[in-house]
């Protein structure tokens, strides 16, 4: 028997050896895909197709490494065997990309991997080789063989543990690295299948072939399959490329969302109010640092709790519904209870939004404690006289109007006293101002004592006073002008070693008849103190308006 001739179509060689580099660049970006986390639901899609790519890719090279694998005789194929071909590869490229899956060391995967992908691409190699109808008697190297299955084996397992180095980031992923392996593999695949036809010697036998049953011959077939192929190849690098170019997308806004949610955390924990979201039952749902250090809880004390815990709520809830019927805002002045049971004012600005068919509260609470004290300062300088921190002229006239309009609604007694201190100007040019100050001092301070808790007293101007008696006749009146009168006389208040003294008049006007106004009484009083300083001064004089 002689033996067959052989020869290469060297272009078509190149041809088989780019297609495989093109198949294994394809599966290996699609078997990357089915190891992200985000596509861990899609992984046995993302490695189905992987391994159909990689195993159409060595199914291509082969029939087109056959194809310029020139005979002087006829060959057709059987077609069974073919197939059966196709599916080995499919199933070697599937299960030796899925080992990448396990959760063991690279190597190990990888081994078992390249085991796996590697018997894949042999089986497929020599079944198709098998599957090849000739005159002619096939005879096999044996070393040539085993190499062919070794160099299978090893290459695959280099080109997985490559991936899955990358996968683990141990190796950048990169353009560059990963045409290296693409590379690797599918240089892997066609030295395998060409040493594998360098292992055959075909020697006639003088037979004919059998053109029976479910075969393919011819060059347009073998042409049309290959560039079907070749198109179903092509078909998973355009998917692999949108996902690459939809995750580089999410990737970039998801990295932008966390930045957004980072800087807008960072101004909610900096914020100078507390901060607190709540749902429509009050169950808090966040708070910023600011609430806590106020409060005096925790973060998980505050989120295991609920606004009225620290809040009073039917102020709150009066405050709250009209935001939750219109999803609007509304501004309210409330008092906050801390861990240890002490309070203090807030000024909350409450908004209500809808989430998902949900109601939500969001409020910022401002500790107003400062303003208060503020707002209670200035209105105590509006209404005290500095010097002797007793009601001014306008603050006591306020106050004996609504004195006045409580003791005519009632039919009740109201008195006042005009009060002078005797030759205060004498005080002042004898000892100075600042003598005639203390003098005003000591002064409030003794009439402070001597007056009863619910008697007002001002300062009108000068060295001259005001007191006003609720519930007071004119007997009783005159009766404590009397005491107050003596108690100043005989009070006295020590300077540079030297005591001082002063003595006052006093004039009594009563709220009588009903229908006498504030400043009428308060002239009548004055009146009657112009009486007690004609008369001497000293003295306690009641008005009468037959005077």
């Amino acid at each position: 028997m002689s033996t067959v001739a052989v020869s290469y179509n060297y272009p078509l060689v190149a041809l088989s050896v780019l297609l495989a580099i093109l198949a294994s660049y394809v599966s290996l970006e699609l078997a990357h895909l089915a190891g992200k986390p985000h596509q861990i639901e899609l992984k046995d899609r993302w490695l189905s197709i992987s391994s159909l790519a990689l195993a159409l890719g060595i199914w291509t090279m082969h029939f087109i490494g056959m194809f310029a694998f020139k005979l002087p005789i006829p060959v057709i194929y059987d077609g069974f065997m073919t197939i059966l071909s196709l599916l080995i590869a499919l199933a070697g490229s599937f299960f030796g990309f899925a080992t990448l899956l396990i959760p063991c060391p690279i190597r190990r995967t990888a081994a078992l991997g390249g085991c796996i992908m590697g018997a894949g691409i042999a089986g497929m190699h020599y079944l198709g080789m098998h599957a090849m109808r000739v005159a002619a008697d096939m005879h096999y190297n044996p070393f040539l063989v085993a190499l062919s299955v070794l160099i299978a084996v090893f290459v695959s397992g280099l080109a997985l543990w490559i991936v899955g180095s990358i996968k683990a980031g141990n190796i950048a992923k990169t353009t560059r690295n990963k045409i290296l392996v693409a590379g690797m593999m599918g240089l892997a695949i066609a030295s395998m299948h060409y040493l594998g036809m360098a292992s055959v010697t075909l020697q006639l036998n003088g037979s004919t072939v059998d053109t029976h049953g479910f075969v393919i011959e011819g060059e347009l077939m073998a042409t049309t399959l290959s560039f079907a192929a070749i198109l179903l190849i092509l078909f998973p690098l355009y998917s692999v490329n949108y996902e690459h170019r939809f995750s580089d997308r999410l990737a970039i806004e998801l990295k932008q969302l966390r930045i957004n949610e980072a800087r807008l955390r960072k101004l909610i924990e900096n914020a100078p109010d507390a901060f607190f979201v709540h749902d429509e039952n009050g169950q808090l749902l966040d708070v910023n640092k600011v609430a806590c250090l106020q409060l005096g809880y925790t973060r998980e004390e505050l989120l295991s709790s609920s606004i009225f815990r620290i809040a009073d709520k039917q102020e709150l809830v009066k405050a709250i519904c009209p935001s939750l019927l219109n999803t609007g805002g509304s501004q309210i002045q409330g008092t906050y209870i801390r861990k240890d049971g002490s309070t203090f004012p807030v000024e909350v600005n409450i908004t209500a939004i809808m989430d998902n068919g949900k109601k939500y509260i969001f409020a910022l609470a401002r500790d107003v404690t400062e303003t208060e004290k503020l707002k209670s300062h200035l209105s105590k300088l509006a209404m005290t006289d500095e010097l002797t921190e007793l009601y001014n002229r306008r603050a006591f006239i306020s106050c004996l109007d609504k004195s006045l309009s409580r003791a005519r609604r009632n039919a009740e007694n109201l008195s006042v006293l005009m009060i002078d201190i005797d030759y205060f100007k004498q005080i002042n040019d004898l000892y100075g101002h600042y003598v005639g100050d203390i003098a005003l001092k000591h002064f409030s301070h003794t009439i402070k004592k001597s007056i009863r808790h619910e008697d007002i007293v001002g300062r009108l101007g000068g060295e001259e006073f005001a007191i006003l008696l609720p519930n007071t006749s004119k007997y009783e009146a005159s009766a404590l002008a009397e005491k107050l009168r003596k108690t100043l006389e005989d009070s006295v208040f020590d300077h540079e070693e030297k005591e001082i003294g002063f003595t006052v008049s006093i004039g009594i006007a009563c709220f009588d008849p009903p229908d006498i106004s504030p400043m009428l009484l308060l002239k009548n009083a004055d009146h009657a103190l112009y009486l007690a300083k004609e008369n001497g001064r000293n003295c306690v004089v009641n008005y009468c308006a037959a005077t």
